[in-house]
């Protein structure tokens, strides 16, 4: 069976119409008619109906079945090809989101070798989308911050450690001068929060939910964390942080929080559960998990 087939099927279903499927991959239009056929031989059933002035029906029931195999299909043989080609250059695709990085990346330049901090190349940006592109086969490692242990299909991840969750304040604030701090006594503060790709979102939520409060939000498209943590350090709004990530930051405060919910910063390294390591990356999985931040 011929994979190229496949998508031009995928295609079809999606499209609806032989000219613009065609036109999409830039051949003949009996190209495409001669390719539905082969596969029509291939599973001896029909895949499409003849009565084309119908479109919303024109896939038929082994249609729409083949069509839901044909795209897991597709996306597995894009990522062999992504996986071949940084294979052959030796390259190492890394997820590491910002806050991790910056408790990792002095251990990560200080511990391992030359030759494979080169071949190395990070992708930065929040775990929610570091999950999406290790699952598209866009990275083949990455650590990960989630709120609960990684429970993903087609993911194996392994947790290293847990680390705890601060409210952090501008050194300037009146909460400064606390150490512990409930949400309950947050709720006239204007919190500055973190858009999706950041698993912060969703453990702020939790803090709200357990104190019942509802305070001011103000949500910023910044690019990366440290941009949060200045707008925290001009006193224009508290967050909620990883500790760690703020450990020796002048002008910033992290408060601990006293409310006794179980929500913590998991930190998992994470594969893709089919793939298969390269000495390079064993090496870098191993001396990974030996790295045990520490506040």
């Amino acid at each position: 069976m011929n994979t190229r087939d496949l998508q031009y099927f995928v295609m079809l279903v999606k499209l609806k119409n032989y000219t613009q499927v065609a036109n999409y991959f830039n051949v003949s239009q009996p190209s495409i008619t001669q390719a539905i056929r082969r596969l029509e031989q291939e599973f001896d059933t029909k895949l499409v109906r003849k009565d084309r002035v119908h479109r919303d029906e024109m896939i038929t029931r082994s249609g729409q079945l083949l069509y839901k195999k044909a795209l897991t299909i597709n996306n597995k043989i894009d990522i062999a090809h992504y996986e071949i080609a940084r294979s052959d250059q030796r390259q190492i695709k890394f997820g590491l989101p910002p806050i991790i990085g910056k408790m990792y990346i002095s251990h990560i330049v200080g511990e391992f070798s030359k030759s494979l901090l080169q071949r190395i190349r990070i992708v930065s940006v929040g775990s929610h989308d570091l999950l999406t592109q290790l699952q598209e086969g866009k990275l083949d490692i990455a650590i990960l911050g989630s709120t609960a242990p990684i429970n993903q299909p087609g993911i194996f991840a392994e947790l290293i450690t847990t680390r705890p969750f601060s409210v952090i304040v501008s050194a300037d604030n009146p909460l400064a001068k606390k150490k512990i701090v409930s949400f309950r006594d947050l709720t006239n503060e204007l919190f500055i929060n973190y858009d999706q790709q950041y698993v912060h979102k969703a453990a702020f939520q939790a803090y709200c939910t357990y104190a019942q409060i509802k305070p001011r939000t103000a949500v910023y498209k910044v690019p990366n964390i440290s941009w949060i943590k200045e707008l925290v350090r001009q006193n224009k709004g508290i967050s909620l942080m990883v500790e760690d990530a703020v450990k020796d930051e002048p002008g910033i405060v992290a408060l601990k929080i006293t409310d006794p919910i179980p929500e913590k910063f998991y930190i998992s390294i994470a594969t893709r559960e089919d793939y298969i390591l390269s000495e390079d990356e064993e090496q870098l999985v191993a001396q990974l998990k030996k790295i045990t931040p520490t506040a």
